[in-house]
């Protein structure tokens, strides 16, 4: 068995490998030969073409298993190994099992880089695209427990925060208003210094005055780390655990949690079509060229892979733009698709 699985595994990773590096490369090219005027000098063209890279390599990746696979497979029927390997005894399911172990490694591999700055690729690279710095938000407005916040600035590599307004509400109507300069983020928690505050006085319904204070230090925002205020205020791209943070957040705020989950799922359940799409190709995969229509085969195989991605982009796209609950988009097909390819896996011999 372990020959088998290492005579299979060999194929399998040669023909991914091949195939990713192939997509990969050529959607590089033709990004970098498209924008090759818009950035300046070498080095920064070097890191463009590299975050580009890492975008298109996860963008691209899901298909690679399933190419990698229907290659292999068609490999397989042509020199009638197939024949020979099941003349051995072997049943379909150990066949498979290379497979499907390889294509899980892969997917458990690159979900893994989504928890790092693999993710951010396509920011990296827009941001040297746009000679600009994508790292600083300019005029943030954003709710806070009982209050609301306007800052002018976000520096988020140095988490400093620059001409903040706090507005804190009482009931329907605003209680306070602090502001302050600076504030920096320490200990999952956001430290303003000098802070000017006015209490709002009232006579009835209607404001007479306000009563100023000084207070040297204030802990605010607690749990707004950086990176999650990013993501709540432009609903970008994000590594998982940012956008963890990013929807327990915004469901404790009972901010909209609708762009960030469709985010996640997507990263999370969309790859794993690959997964279960091999076990059903291979379930109507024929052992034997005698039976074997190639150009059949190829289509089939090749335009449910296309199918069903771009069903799943789309789905994505529409959970992304509100149109439809995140659940009932990526994850249910997958759901339904998995079932399926359990229901194939059982019936192999």
């Amino acid at each position: 068995m372990k020959k088998l699985f290492f005579y299979l595994a060999k194929h399998y990773v040669k023909n991914f490998l091949i195939i990713t590096l192939a997509l990969t490369f050529t959607t590089v090219l033709i990004d970098f030969l498209q924008h090759i005027n818009k950035i300046e000098g070498f080095n920064r063209k070097v890191l463009y073409s590299f975050f580009r890279f890492e975008e298109y390599l996860a963008f691209v990746y899901p298909l690679s298993m399933i190419f990698a696979a229907v290659t292999s497979f068609y490999a397989l029927i042509q020199k009638n190994h197939l024949i020979v390997i099941e003349s051995f005894s072997y049943t379909k399911k150990q066949i498979i099992k290379p497979f499907i172990m390889l294509a899980l490694f892969i997917y458990l591999l690159f979900l893994a880089l989504q928890f790092t700055n693999f993710a951010y690729a396509n920011n990296n690279a827009e941001e040297i695209k746009a000679k600009s710095n994508m790292h600083t938000l300019q005029n943030l407005f954003f709710k806070y427990n009982d209050s609301f916040v306007f800052a002018k600035e976000l520096d988020i590599v140095h988490k400093k925060f620059k001409d903040v307004t706090l507005y804190k509400r009482d009931n329907e109507r605003i209680d306070t208003i602090a502001h302050f300069k600076e504030a920096h983020f320490k200990n999952k928690a956001w430290i303003a210094t000098n802070i000017e505050q006015k209490k709002l006085l009232y006579k009835e319904r209607e404001p007479i005055g306000y009563e100023t204070k000084k207070i040297a230090q204030m802990e605010i925002l607690k749990g707004y780390y950086p990176k999650v205020i990013k993501l709540l205020y432009e609903g970008k791209r994000m590594r998982i655990d940012d956008g963890i943070k990013a929807y327990l957040l915004s469901k404790e705020q009972n901010i909209e949690t609708n762009k960030i989950l469709s985010s996640l799922l997507g990263k999370i359940f969309m790859p794993l079509y690959a997964l279960f799409l091999i076990v059903i190709i291979f379930y109507y995969t024929p052992i034997s060229k005698r039976f074997f229509n190639k150009g059949k085969y190829l289509f089939y195989s090749i335009g449910s892979a296309l199918l069903l991605w771009t069903l799943l982009y789309s789905l994505n796209m529409l959970s992304l733009a509100g149109t439809i609950n995140p659940w009932l988009g990526q994850p249910l097909v997958i759901a339904l698709l998995a079932l399926y390819a359990l229901y194939c896996y059982m019936k192999l011999d």
